[in-house]
């Protein structure tokens, strides 16, 4: 039986986003909802030859993002009633084979308490907060396959590919637009989140995600813009 891949919580940062979606309403009561990005650095660097037939090492990165929801009464019950890491949070973690310490869920749980308290806040339905972790394992964890957050660090465009990723924005549609996504040919909701490029194109971001993993150019589909 081969033995778990062993992992290290290096950073974990959480924040409130102030967003509101049309939707919202209709949830029966209050919700929690939580998109968490996890960062997976391998301590083990894989060997890659250049042009030159030179060596170097070169570390294995994965990113995956999702978006969960949780009851917000279960949540501040379980905090009330036992010991924080016993929250749903910890399915959150668990579910992503993110490490799980008490100090990442101080703070995700302590971001959560802070938006409560919030006068802005005690009106929605819907409170909204963004995580970010970053995770040092000895191996490459088994994430989902064509996952459009998921950067194979072993293709030979990863670098790009990455590049092309961080020059992406985010953008929140705050009033309906006619333009449509040029890649899936669906609309954009109101209130949502979508990417723009450089050139200020507008995207799903799962959609611009996955076209820039595919291309070996990475390019805007919409004017050719090279981005990485």
């Amino acid at each position: 039986m081969s033995s778990a891949p062993i992992c290290y919580l290096t950073s974990c940062k959480a924040w409130d986003v102030d967003l509101q979606c049309p939707e919202d309403h209709l949830w029966p009561s209050k919700i929690l909802g939580i998109n968490v990005k996890a960062t997976f650095i391998a301590s083990q660097k894989t060997e890659r030859e250049d042009e030159e037939g030179k060596k170097s090492g070169m570390a294995r990165i994965i990113v995956q993002q999702e978006s969960h929801k949780l009851r917000l009464e279960q949540l501040l019950n379980d905090v009330v009633t036992k010991d924080w890491n016993d929250t749903n949070i910890y399915d959150v973690l668990d579910s992503m084979q993110i490490p799980i310490g008490r100090s990442t869920v101080d703070e995700i749980v302590g971001c959560a308490l802070g938006m409560v308290a919030k006068e802005s806040y005690k009106n929605r339905k819907v409170l909204r907060m963004r995580v970010e972790i970053e995770v040092l394992v000895d191996e490459q964890p088994n994430l989902a396959e064509g996952d459009a957050y998921c950067i194979d660090a072993e293709a030979d465009d990863f670098w790009e590919t990455a590049e092309a990723f961080r020059k992406l924005r985010k953008v929140v549609v705050e009033e309906p637009v006619e333009n449509l996504c040029s890649i899936c040919l669906v609309g954009f909701l109101e209130g949502s989140e979508i990417s723009a490029t450089p050139c200020s194109h507008v995207f799903h971001d799962c959609c611009i995600r996955a076209w820039l993993k595919k291309c070996s150019k990475k390019f805007c589909p919409n004017c050719v813009t090279i981005l990485a």
